[in-house]
């Protein structure tokens, strides 16, 4: 049995070292620290492993609070206060006692037996001792005996503090106690450690905690994930289950996607919730790319959906639409051309609805590949513990005819299903007339459909989402921009945003983090135009019965030579993210 011993002052420790030297059995470190110092030391050694903790008075009875570990008090006994009295007997002065309520109806039947006039005072808390120096202290008093905190406090004031120490005697029964103790408690902690250890071995992290969100138990595997769960978290799956009696969701940590379910658990006549996370290692259940868990409950896109804002009459629409699909459980396709902000509308839409406690699962459909599809669609896969939540299909056109067909497979199968919102660059009625698409997962897919306008069809919305976008990189940069010059304005708005909104982010980002003045001018607007036209070189040696295909992948792979092969710097030049590069660079 290992046992901690806290000290809240040094002489204290003196004595505990030379009594442990004469107990036989027993495993003791010991440790200095009062008050919070010492319930630190105690926590330290109750995460180390520790039995039990020895301390004393107001420490201890602080330590007792914060751990689970049993908490053995060291005692003041008649002899301690036997002493303490001895040395003040003859002292003229006004001489009070303050401390809890043992320790002061012991002090009382001492000081009769030896005939010595000394005030006795109960304390219930902490927060009491204070008021009551400060009563004494108008009222004459000049010695206080009590504890540390007693003491501590008297001392502040002004007052003579006289430390009611623990001798011998009272260090020998409470190890004693612990021996006494270890008898009892270690055969029936040995029994623990059997289902602890079964559980410690086990693949799922196991946790346990109460609906204050206290963390009772969790198992080895789940001490390797802890930084992957928080308050909002618990919350929130706290609040399904109460809501549904039931969870079953997704985690992702380390860029692995973790199943989780959660169920009550009735234990000494109270309900806790267990929750389950499956692991696997990273050679069964490798990263997905293109595949993303956004959790909306601590991600917070909310920052990002204020950018719906809109005085032009199409745009007013395609939000009053989508705040009414919100409220429905029908499957969504949004269509729009690149940046105009599908993915931004989808998340609001998945924030908006009944769904929202689940995390939103975004799919690229460009970027992945088979072997990711089959982890997520396959059987058994990451799907069937999202079947409460929202996925995002992200670029539904650019999906591989194989993963359309299985994808069509698990829309037609009778078990619950993910509300899906799925979004397209590309018409999908020319994908269908072509058969680039199935028509019946078309259908399955889009029996709710929004169409997003390019922001050259936005005009009365301009300004405002530039103000908007000032106003986000103020606060993120730390600048003091008051606004824009109408001819810079202007400017701005004369350019084609051939990526609407996600080029004009990019665009503005530069633009305030360059700007000298309160104002962004027309000379800042240029600089990083002048800035953007050296991205891109020159091709002047292609023949014009070469195809757009073809031009575009020439200026990639000369970009790509120049930035010696670089993908991440490649990426940047070109304005595109990495996962595009990679394909077009792959389709090559």
């Amino acid at each position: 049995m290992k046992v901690v011993a806290i000290a809240p002052y040094n002489g204290l420790k003196e004595v505990i070292q030379s009594v442990k030297n004469k107990v036989n059995h027993i495993d003791m470190d010991i440790e200095i620290g009062d008050l919070e110092e010492g319930v630190k030391r105690a926590k330290e050694a109750e995460a180390k492993g520790a039995d039990i903790i020895i301390s004393r008075g107001g420490t201890a009875r602080l330590i007792q609070k914060n751990v689970k570990i049993p908490v053995i008090e060291i005692e003041v006994s008649a002899y301690d206060l036997l002493r303490v009295f001895t040395l003040i007997k003859d002292s003229a002065e006004k001489k009070a006692i303050v401390g809890f309520g043992n320790v002061i109806e012991s002090a009382k039947t001492i000081s009769n037996l030896i005939d010595m006039e000394i005030s006795a005072y109960t304390i219930e808390q902490e927060k009491d001792v204070v008021p009551k120096l400060k009563e004494l202290q108008r009222n004459g008093y000049q010695i206080i005996v009590g504890d540390t905190i007693t003491v501590h406090y008297a001392e502040a004031l002004g007052l003579n503090g006289l430390l009611l120490t623990s001798g011998r005697e009272s260090v020998h029964k409470a190890l004693e106690d612990a021996v006494k103790f270890e008898k009892i408690y270690v055969p029936k902690k040995n029994k623990q450690l059997l289902p602890k250890a079964l559980l410690d071995q086990h693949k799922k992290a196991f946790l346990i905690i109460d609906r204050d969100r206290e963390v009772i138990y969790r198992n080895k595997q789940a001490q390797h994930i802890k930084d992957a769960i928080n308050d909002s978290d618990l919350k929130r799956w706290i609040h399904e289950l109460t809501t549904h009696k039931e969870l079953k969701t997704l985690l992702e940590y380390n860029d692995e996607v973790l199943g989780l379910e959660g169920y009550f658990l009735s234990f000494d006549h109270s309900e806790l919730i267990c929750l389950e996370i499956t692991i696997e290692d990273k050679q069964a259940f490798p990263p997905i790319n293109g595949l993303k868990i956004i959790n909306t409950a601590s991600d917070n896109p909310l920052q990002t959906l204020n950018w719906f804002t809109a005085n032009n009459n199409i745009m007013k629409d395609v939000i009053a639409k989508a705040k009414t699909f919100t409220l429905k459980d029908e499957n969504v396709l949004i269509h729009g051309e690149v940046g105009t902000g599908k993915e931004r509308l989808a998340s609001l839409m998945h924030i908006g609805s009944n769904r929202s406690s689940y995390p939103l699962l975004v799919v690229d459909c460009e970027v992945i590949e088979s072997d990711g599809w089959n982890q997520i669609f396959g059987d058994s896969g990451i799907i069937f513990n999202h079947l409460s939540g929202t996925v995002y299909l992200k670029k539904i056109d650019k999906l591989s005819p194989d993963n359309q067909k299985q994808l069509l497979v698990f829309m037609e199968r009778d078990i619950p299903k993910p509300r899906f919102i799925s979004s397209s660059t590309e018409t999908m009625e020319q994908q269908i007339e072509t058969e680039k698409f199935l028509y019946e997962l078309y259908l399955v897919l889009s029996p709710l459909k929004i169409q997003i306008p390019p922001l050259r069809d936005r005009e009365e919305d301009f300004e405002t989402l530039v103000k908007l976008f000032i106003n986000k990189f103020n606060y993120e940069y730390g600048r003091e921009i008051a606004g824009i010059r109408p001819a810079a304005l202007e400017l701005l708005q004369k350019k084609a945003w051939l990526q609407n909104i996600d080029e004009l982010i990019q665009f503005m980002k530069e633009v305030i983090l360059i700007a000298k003045g309160p104002f962004i001018n027309v000379e800042d607007v240029q600089n990083i135009e002048e800035k953007h036209a050296l991205k891109f070189p020159v091709i002047t040696d292609f023949p014009m019965d070469k195809s757009l295909k073809e031009i575009e992948l020439a200026i990639i792979k000369k970009v790509f030579k120049e930035e010696n092969e670089n993908h991440s710097q490649t990426a940047k030049r070109l304005g595109i993210n990495r996962s595009t590069l990679w394909r077009k660079l792959k389709d090559k």
